[in-house]
């Protein structure tokens, strides 16, 4: 399994957990807690990304995540469907 084939993929999970995901998390507290203290989306946006300056596991985890499933993902499917040799 070559990583200069996958890392496409990695990329696009890190992009999505760093400007997606974290407006997805917002909306839905929104829903689940009511109105975010800090203010609207877009400061806990910037808190998100300040907490992950200051290396707190939970914004880490949360930026890490889906690359994590992605990389997890393809070697599950590398090691269950192997390239016949032939």
């Amino acid at each position: 399994m070559h990583l200069k084939r996958h890392a496409g993929w990695i990329i696009a999970a890190l992009v999505f957990a760093a400007l997606v995901l974290p407006f997805l998390v917002y909306y839905t507290g929104l829903q689940v807690f009511g109105a975010y203290q800090g203010g609207g989306p877009m400061q806990f946006l910037g808190d998100f990304y300040a907490d992950v300056g200051r290396l707190r596991p939970g914004a880490w985890l949360l930026l890490l995540g889906p690359a994590t499933l992605v990389i997890v993902w393809r070697v599950l499917v590398a090691h269950a469907w192997p390239r016949s040799g032939g």
